[in-house]
């Protein structure tokens, strides 16, 4: 007796740590979906980075909390209506079957919120099938021979890989190579990614790619996180890709997060992190051209959030006689990347980063005016990619879109793949639904601009 006693206790407690679990995973799931559709609080707006991302995950959670819910409380109700129910059975069955509703209710409204970005994935494709038809034709895709098809994506999403990722790419790698060293401890390196195969033509032709990572202009490192694999990626395709560092502006209240090494940080401006970066396009053709058999007559810039503001300053201004002298002349742009970048130059240089532009709007306007990438446009700038979360609250897709109508009144073509729910850095996961999409139209957008 005393066994079987002590048995009914470790279940009853065994049940209640479950049904606290599950609660708690509701309470979570409700925070985390409001996070996701409208960001409350900068740690909801963190949050948001990777909660769509993960969505397709999250339901199964909220499923397993909701059969776990439903089949732990009859059983607790039922004991009470015995108990009771010469009293008020009526009374404790209605008060059964609204829990039982609620838990339901609660359950499947956190499963369909969340996968709703899934749902709306077809969309997304449809919308950037027609913004690559507007630029490239209809049948953009007879321009592709099926040789360089086998290397691409085959379709834009992948259920597959959505739940166990992508296969690990191969690649040579030169790892933290100096090429300024500004003294006092103040140096920048870069990476090198590219092909081992030498016997065959590969889509990207040895094209150069120059990647420039993000984190509000004052935290972040070169081939961090997910540009790690997408490096490797575009280097097994043939491409030669430089992911650098550059100078970074030393706040108290930088994003602690990103991993910043000290040897970047300073007193920098924009000005600055743009004669670091095209410093480093000069010694691509002085000493990287030969060294790496890199095509100099096709380069790519690429960026994400500070990166993508600072690759739409590089691409479009790279013709602007306000940036004379800071880059070669010996590169031959043939694209941009933007992801989901920055624009406005006010909202940069502002709080805690006003230095980044001496001067005000009114004492200094032309500065401001030439870091607002749309404010460069012309018709001799490079075409352009842009990625964009229709649900971003740190770079908003006003930014993206008035980039892309500036660049379009100007002659020059831009697309903007835009995804529904998906917010800032929704790439940093390369296998969910949004960065597949962005990958599919990615490679077939670097070699049809090739």
């Amino acid at each position: 007796m005393f066994s079987s006693l002590n048995k009914d206790k470790a279940l009853t407690r065994v049940k209640i740590t479950l049904k606290v679990l599950c609660i708690l995973m509701f309470g979570l799931g409700i925070f985390f979906t409001i996070s996701m559709l409208y960001p409350l609080t900068m740690i909801s707006v963190i949050l948001a980075v990777g909660i769509a991302q993960v969505s397709g995950f999250l339901i199964f959670l909220y499923l397993l909390s909701t059969v776990l819910l439903l089949k732990l409380t009859p059983k607790l109700r039922a004991r009470k209506i015995k108990r009771e129910e010469e009293r008020a059975p009526n009374q404790l069955i209605m008060q059964k079957n609204i829990l039982r509703k609620v838990i339901v209710v609660i359950g499947l409204g956190l499963v369909f919120v969340n996968i709703l970005p899934l749902i709306f994935t077809p969309s997304a494709i449809v919308d950037a099938e027609n913004e690559f038809a507007d630029v490239f034709g209809e049948n953009w895709r007879d321009k592709i021979p099926e040789e360089v098809e086998l290397y691409f994506q085959p379709s834009q999403f992948n259920l597959f890989n959505y739940f166990f990722g992508f296969p690990q790419p191969d690649c040579n790698i030169d790892r933290d190579i100096t090429y300024l060293d500004l003294g006092n401890g103040k140096y920048f390196n870069f990476d090198a990614y590219y092909p081992k195969e030498t016997s065959r033509q590969l889509p990207g032709n040895r094209s150069i790619i120059i990647k420039i990572h993000g984190g509000a202009w004052t935290a972040g490192d070169k081939s961090e996180f997910h540009t790690l694999w997408i490096n490797k990626y575009l280097a097994a395709q043939g491409y030669i890709v430089f992911d650098i560092q550059y100078g970074l502006l030393d706040v108290a209240d930088a994003f602690d997060m990103l991993p910043t090494p000290k040897n970047v940080l300073g007193n920098y401006t924009l000005h600055d992190m743009i004669y670091h970066i095209g410093y480093f396009t000069k010694i691509v053709e002085d000493q990287l051209i030969d060294r790496y058999n890199a095509n100099n007559g096709s380069v790519f810039i690429m960026g994400g959030s500070a990166g993508g503001h600072l690759t739409g300053v590089v691409g479009l201004g790279y013709n602007d006689p306000y940036f004379a002298g800071n880059f070669s002349s010996a590169l031959n742009l043939k694209g941009i990347i933007p992801m989901y970048p920055a624009n406005d130059a006010k909202h940069v240089a502002s709080g805690d980063r006003e230095t980044l532009i001496p001067g005000t709007p009114e004492t200094n306007p032309l500065a401001f005016e030439k870091f607002t990438p749309s404010k460069l446009t012309d018709a001799n700038d490079p075409p352009a990619l842009i990625f964009q979360g229709l649900n971003d609250w740190m770079t908003p897709p006003t930014n993206s879109r008035t980039i892309e109508l500036n660049m379009e009144s100007s002659g020059v073509d831009a697309i903007v793949l835009e995804f529904p729910f998906a917010s800032h850095a929704n790439d940093y996961i390369t296998s969910n639904n949004f960065a597949q999409i962005w990958l599919y139209y990615l490679e077939r957008f670097l070699y049809l601009e090739q």
